[in-house]
């Protein structure tokens, strides 16, 4: 099965290499030449165009860096992807997002399944994410193979557009889970108590989340995220956060909390970049 991947960031170039690393043909496609370099180097074809990787491959996984992004790869594949094909988005967006892509790849016979990760950049790089699948469940099944590739749990969760949901739900509890514990530290300071100490508390009792017993993964991405420097970090920080609240409105529920964390998710992080830098973080 020829395999495509369309987006190298921080999660696509790691998951892409464990494709390579599990001997399946591998075509690439970035606008950063440097991670199509590497990738190649390591036995992988690049393309040019995103319609050339669309033509060469069975299998594309989608892992751009928003909605409209892969709106516009799923416009320009349409029609150059064979019948029977699959396009895989492994990137999180809004269910609607994947009705689009479905209305718009129908007229062609591929298959589409939203495909997002959770695991965090270390379990990329392991080859231990944990894949959630919307689709036809018989497509999931027959790219198994590739998926276990850089997957250690796969989770089928139903339709088209449910594994989206799935995540922004997951992600709801990580991120109010950060800005509880990025709260909890400042309470601590004030107190005379540093954050290790606080954390050791934490995780030895009823505090711990993996957000605390991962203490300072989330804090890389304000050094090493391809937006690490922007305004743009810390809206995509908690882009789930967002898309709750939106969603909320046409299910006709509330989301009070979400919608406060949303509210304040700058600032706390903001302010978390700032006391990093201030300490050589």
């Amino acid at each position: 099965m020829t395999t495509g991947f369309i987006g190298l960031g921080d999660m696509g170039a790691p998951m892409a290499e464990r494709i390579l690393d599990g001997g399946f043909p591998l075509v690439v496609f970035d606008l950063r030449v440097e991670s199509v370099g590497s990738l190649v180097r390591r036995g992988a074809t690049a393309a040019a165009e995103v319609s050339t990787l669309a033509k060469q491959c069975d299998l594309v996984f989608v892992c751009v860096v928003n909605d409209a992004q892969v709106i516009s790869v799923a416009e320009q594949v349409a029609g150059a992807m064979a019948p029977g094909s699959v396009l895989a988005i492994v990137s999180s967006v809004l269910p609607g997002t994947m009705a689009r892509v479905g209305e718009l790849m129908a007229p062609g016979g591929v298959a589409v399944l939203d495909a997002p990760v959770t695991g965090s950049r270390p379990a990329a790089a392991a080859g231990t994410l944990t894949v959630l699948l919307g689709g036809d469940e018989q497509v999931v099944a027959s790219i198994r193979p590739v998926l276990d590739t850089f997957a250690r749990t796969v989770l089928y969760v139903g339709a088209s557009g449910t594994a989206q949901a799935v995540k922004i739900a997951n992600n709801m509890m990580l991120h109010m889970n950060h800005l509880v514990a990025l709260e909890a530290v400042q309470f601590a300071k004030a107190h005379g108590i540093d954050e290790h100490t606080l954390l050791e508390v934490a995780n030895a009792g009823t505090g711990r989340s993996w957000v605390t017993e991962t203490w300072g993964l989330i804090d890389g991405m304000f050094v090493d995220h391809p937006q690490a420097g922007t305004d743009g970090i810390y809206d995509m920080m908690v882009k789930e956060m967002w898309n709750a609240v939106v969603l909320s409105k046409p299910a006709h529920i509330g989301v009070p909390l979400t919608a406060l964390g949303v509210q304040v998710s700058r600032g706390m992080l903001r302010q978390r970049e700032t006391d990093l830098r201030a300490a050589g973080g």
